[in-house]
């Protein structure tokens, strides 16, 4: 939208302001180097607003009746999850720098996204089958559907949440497992996603604190992509950690919180250091990131 357009440090400041974190630049030094995003930005443009539609319509209808609504959208969330899956078995390598610029007011819609894409990249490196494989990306998307029912003050607090807040925060997964499971024509499985999320292998996870086995491999799976996202993600109240430091702390829950194999895998899935990512050398050297 603003291509062509040379920064002025008023600019730059401006945009430091805003909490921006980044912006796409034409640099003559780099231009030999092709960036391929792991999903068309037709595509992420597509389910985003996909998954605010139905989100949004979810909380405006829930007087109603909110499992209705996941039900109409159905097949429109299906198909984004069998486009991702199609785009990713296409493109193998992930890149993890995946996230424009977004406000905390669309936080949960472009974590939704954000989480499908890691999960299904988990998936197709695991060798899911297809069918499994949609059934895990579906779940993936409708993970955090139920925050829709949260108070916004409690989402958005910047501060230390109060032992009440936090036990709404710990309801929400309850609230989704109810809320998708009323829709017939989605599995059950999906419905255990969103229940199982933040459960953990040494049981210290919630809203039912069950351990190993008990938690489907799904649930196991969208913990580390929602964990990843999470952490490398803007929030109100701290800052974005960057790739390799994520990844540093889904490695220091293997065995406890999180499933070893499932965390290789996804480290075979995503590139840590993309291509085209600016890098400095413990000797001050910099440089660009290439292939190879």
């Amino acid at each position: 939208m603003c291509e062509g357009l040379t920064l002025t440090q008023k600019m730059i400041n401006r945009l430091v302001s805003l909490n921006i974190p980044f912006v796409y630049i034409q640099d003559s030094r780099t231009n030999d180097i092709i960036s391929k995003p792991p999903v068309s930005g037709k595509l992420r443009r597509e389910a985003i607003n996909t998954i605010e539609t139905t989100f949004l319509d979810m909380k405006n209808k829930m007087n109603l009746d909110g499992s209705f609504t996941i039900e109409q959208a159905n097949f429109k969330l299906t198909q984004i999850v069998r486009n991702i899956m199609g785009e990713l078995k296409r493109n193998k390598e992930l890149m993890t720098l995946l996230a424009d610029v977004y406000t905390y007011d669309d936080y949960i819609f472009t974590h939704s996204f954000n989480v499908t894409l890691y999960t299904l990249a988990i998936g197709v490196e695991l060798n899911i089958n297809n069918k499994n494989l949609q059934i895990l990306g579906l779940g993936a998307i409708l993970h955090d559907v139920d925050k829709m029912l949260l108070p916004l003050e409690v989402l958005r607090k910047p501060g230390k949440l109060t032992e009440k807040e936090f036990e709404q925060i710990q309801k929400h997964a309850d609230y989704g497992f109810h809320l998708i499971k009323n829709v017939h024509t989605v599995s059950l499985l999906v419905a255990n996603c969103a229940y199982q999320h933040h459960e953990r292998l040494d049981g210290s996870g919630y809203p039912r604190g069950i351990k190993g086995d008990e938690i489907h491999y799904f649930g196991k799976i969208i913990a580390v992509a929602d964990v990843f996202d999470a952490v490398t993600s803007n929030r109100v109240y701290r800052k974005a950690m960057l790739p390799h430091q994520g990844l540093e702390v889904l490695y220091a829950g293997v065995g406890k919180k999180f499933d070893n194999t499932i965390i290789e895998a996804f480290r075979r899935a995503i590139a840590i250091y993309p291509n085209c990512l600016s890098v400095e050398l413990n000797d001050g050297r910099k440089g660009v990131k290439m292939k190879g």
